[in-house]
């Protein structure tokens, strides 16, 4: 990403990034940071640790303006995140504390014309030997 297209103005941070096909003016502003970092943290940030965190945040700051776009007007050239939208939904929010597996993962025997084409053997069992006899 080019140096110029993210800057600091006033208390915002502004980004102009290509998002769903359009290039979008995007204002990240500072309580979106401070909120996603911690108050304490923030206060302490210059303009360039500001446009330091956008940068390497940058999938974050996206996926936040995506879902902005997708609740609010999806054709705005200009996007504010603010407050808490910037992590405001994790989809993975801490997957360690959910059930993973989604689906029954035990064999369950069924019979072959049931089963779907790519699941099932080409014939029941071998026709030959696996390896040939021993030559004599």
């Amino acid at each position: 990403m080019e140096s110029d297209s993210i800057r600091a103005s006033g208390t915002d941070t502004l980004v102009d990034i290509w998002i769903n096909g359009k290039l979008r003016a995007i204002c990240v502003s500072r309580d979106a940071i401070d909120s996603h970092i911690g108050f304490d943290r923030a206060a302490a940030m210059s303009e360039d640790d500001r446009c330091e965190f956008v940068r390497k945040n940058l999938p974050l700051v996206v996926t936040a303006v995506k879902r902005k776009l997708r609740d609010t007007e999806p054709g705005a050239d200009a996007v504010t995140i603010e407050g808490s939208q910037l992590g405001a939904v994790d989809d993975g929010a801490d997957r360690r504390k959910r059930e993973r597996r989604t689906t029954e993962r035990r064999k369950v025997s069924k019979p072959k014309e049931v089963l779907p084409h790519g699941e099932r053997r080409r014939t029941d069992r071998r026709k030959t030997e696996r390896r040939r006899p021993p030559g004599k």
